[in-house]
């Protein structure tokens, strides 16, 4: 989250109406965006650096697709990282649907300030936004928090696959992050049956086959 520090003086001026403009074709950042001195805002660069990575095929394929999912969870290389694609890969194969994760659109770990202004886009264009969650050591931390503190809509698209353990040791261990585990909870409770639980990952075609 960038401010620029001249928000104020350029909110009236050319510059400023860039910025609460379209990031992408058909995504109008005006209704993302607030220009007051809290929200998200980018300078001039960082809004040429978000519309080169959220563009072409990939959006459009979003944008004519009848079902769009957004999956978020912990990413990387690892088993975490390799359930939340294999989510992905089963509603993408969906008839007239598109999966997508933050990371398809080549946003680099250097690119971190331009992180929040994209998934706050991609949220505004998913009908579905899956969450894929197994413990909190990850980056997708920050995500629930996002979606905690976002408005209805958000919540009202959200469905949360939740991993569960054979334990309460095991279970405290993976999910030992206090803020995150209230987010989580006040996310579960918006969710209520949209709430699915899963145990390994033969369980989790069966977690993911009930998403709508």
């Amino acid at each position: 989250m960038v401010d620029d520090g001249n928000a104020s003086g350029d909110a009236s001026g050319e510059a400023g109406a860039e910025r609460r403009g379209e990031y992408v074709d058909g995504v109008d950042g005006g209704e993302l965006v607030d220009t007051s001195p809290d929200s998200l805002t980018l300078t001039p660069e960082q809004h040429e650096r978000l519309k080169t990575h959220l563009h072409g095929d990939r959006l459009n394929e979003i944008e004519y697709s009848d079902r769009r999912y957004l999956v978020v969870g912990r990413g990387g290389d690892g088993g975490p990282g390799r359930r939340r694609r294999r989510a992905r890969d089963l509603l993408d194969d969906r008839r007239d649907a598109t999966a997508f994760m933050l990371e398809d659109f080549g946003l680099s770990g250097e690119e971190i300030d331009l992180w929040a202004p994209a998934f706050e886009i991609l949220c505004e264009q998913a009908t579905h936004v899956v969450g894929v969650l197994e413990d909190f050591d990850g980056g997708h931390v920050w995500e629930l928090g996002y979606l905690y503190h976002e408005g209805s809509r958000v919540r009202d698209a959200l469905w949360l696959l939740k991993r569960t353990y054979e334990s309460d040791e095991r279970r405290r261990e993976r999910y030992d992050n206090g803020m995150a585990a209230a987010h989580l909870a006040a996310l579960e409770r918006a969710a209520g049956d949209r709430v699915v639980r899963w145990r390994d990952e033969s369980d989790l075609r069966r977690a993911v086959g009930e998403i709508p």
